[in-house]
């Protein structure tokens, strides 16, 4: 399927120290799209006290009683196993291969990750998790 570009050239791996984390499975080209982030929908002021740590923000809205998070607790993809940098060391900013961008596909708001650099077999995944707004406690990632 990978051959056929049926699915994206990716595997979940167990770390002890990270979890479940994502890596490539071959060589990744620079401005390729990874995965959708994808899940439920819900208004952010329903998940307020959410204990999931898998909440991607969909769409910031001025009145915040309208933003809506995807929330990856029933249905999801590999995006939910894709890790974060902590955005407090320089060294690990350096690891972030991929950014999250959003974008209108035929009218709806979809999440995209995509590699902002080429990414080599065997190379894991990682985005900023805070490159949208910089509410998500990063300072204790490894």
């Amino acid at each position: 399927m990978m051959e056929k570009g049926e699915c994206p050239p990716l595997m979940v791996v167990f770390d002890s120290v990270e979890g479940f984390t994502v890596q490539a499975n071959r060589y990744i080209k620079d401005l390729t799209i990874i995965t959708e982030y994808v899940g439920d929908l819900d208004y952010l002021k329903n998940r307020e006290n959410d204990d999931g740590d898998s909440m991607m923000t969909l769409l910031h809205a001025s009145n915040p009683l309208k933003s809506l998070v995807i929330f990856p607790d029933k249905r999801s993809n590999i995006a939910r196993f894709v890790n974060g940098i902590n955005n407090f060391s320089l060294d690990e900013r350096k690891k972030q291969n991929l950014k999250c961008v959003r974008y209108d596909v035929n009218g709806e708001c979809r999440v995209l990750l995509i590699a902002n650099r080429n990414i080599r077999k065997g190379e894991r995944l990682y985005y900023d998790y805070n490159e949208y707004e910089h509410e998500y406690p990063t300072e204790h990632f490894v």
